[in-house]
């Protein structure tokens, strides 16, 4: 597919996300209406990789949840040790299945200012023993816990977006390019392997349902 043409398949998505939260003061009627387009809501606050420290507000819009043959695509590529085939298998996926907002930047213009979509393009959910998990694929880069001038940068990367969520319903994200995504016969999703020594990238993070 071409930049252009996915350029327009996405616009609509990035404009409604983009437009909920840029209007914290919108009508009831008006704010039901753009959430329709998404069965979930995620809100969470980045970290910086540099420290502890707020790297700013994102929210995560699930327009669907992923189907099993979705799964099994992307599944058979990790089983089959073969992680430089996930991107091109994800980029091949029909359907999108939502958008992240990433932080903008201060001090360098409106423009600037504005947040970064990125195209969420696979998205699972799964319920454990320890609760709940959100796994979310992205074929571009997510800067998260890099700088805000170096977290909108655009390439094209496969990367892995692990989500677990504790019994009180606030959950931590941790981030894996496609040499670091692992398979779970337990829980049969992609994961971040490794979970426990990565690095967290999303704190504070909460459902906000439609």
């Amino acid at each position: 597919m071409s930049g252009d043409s996915l350029r327009r398949i996405l616009t609509p998505l990035f404009g409604a996300a983009i437009c909920l939260a840029a209007m914290p003061h919108t009508g009831a009627v008006q704010r039901s209406a753009i959430l329709e387009q998404f069965v979930e809501r995620f809100v969470a606050r980045a970290t910086s990789a540099s420290g502890a420290e707020d790297a700013g507000r994102i929210d995560i819009y699930i327009q669907r949840w992923s189907t099993d043959n979705e799964l099994d695509s992307l599944r058979g590529t990790v089983t089959e040790g073969a992680p430089d085939k996930l991107l091109p298998v994800l980029q091949n996926l029909q359907r999108r299945a939502g958008v992240i907002l990433m932080p903008g930047v201060q001090g360098l213009g409106a423009r600037s200012r504005t947040r970064t979509p990125r195209n969420l393009r696979f998205a699972r959910e799964v319920v454990t023993a320890t609760g709940r998990r959100v796994i979310a694929a992205s074929d571009e880069h997510l800067g998260l816990g890099e700088s805000r001038r170096d977290g909108r940068r655009s390439f094209e990367e496969f990367t892995l977006m692990d989500i677990r969520f504790g019994p009180d319903g606030t959950g931590v994200g941790k981030l894996a390019t496609a040499a670091d995504v692992a398979y779970s016969p337990a829980t049969k999703i992609l994961e971040v392997k490794n979970y426990a020594t990565q690095p967290v990238r999303l704190i504070d993070v909460r459902s906000e349902k439609p």
